[in-house]
């Protein structure tokens, strides 16, 4: 369990990592969206936010769990569930009754979706590049 305690002058905040799905920058502050569809709304901006996180986790893990995409996001690679390029969709899962979708700008995409696909590339599970998996006869 990754649990951080955020504390600024008028609340304290636990926020449960494992259970987060992404933080959006809003200006001076920050929206952490659970992958249960429970929202906070934090007095950190995401740099700061970010920087939290890292702080928290160990280097590897939080290399591997959670990426900043741009200026106003940062998301749980642990409920990435797709990448469509062409809608700048990006969706998070549980892969049981919760997702999200987000639009992100084509660009980030693209690098993130490079990113990912090269973390599977000589990973034993792999990541196929066949368009359907299957071979014809």
């Amino acid at each position: 369990m990754n649990i951080i305690c955020i504390n600024t002058r008028d609340e304290l905040n636990l926020i449960d990592l494992d259970l987060v799905a992404c933080i959006n920058a809003n200006g001076n502050y920050s929206n952490v969206m659970y992958i249960d569809g429970n929202k906070l709304m934090v007095s950190v901006g995401l740099s700061q936010f970010e920087a939290i996180v890292k702080k928290a986790l160990s280097k590897q893990e939080s290399a591997n769990t959670f990426v900043r995409l741009g200026r106003s996001i940062i998301v749980n690679n642990r409920y990435l569930s797709q990448i469509n390029l062409l809608k700048q969709k990006l969706t998070l899962s549980d892969r049981g009754t919760h997702a999200y979708q987000l639009t992100v700008p084509k660009a980030i995409l693209k690098s993130y979706k490079e990113l990912i696909r090269n973390s599977y590339t000589g990973n034993s599970q792999g990541c196929d590049n066949s368009v359907s998996g299957l071979t014809e006869n």
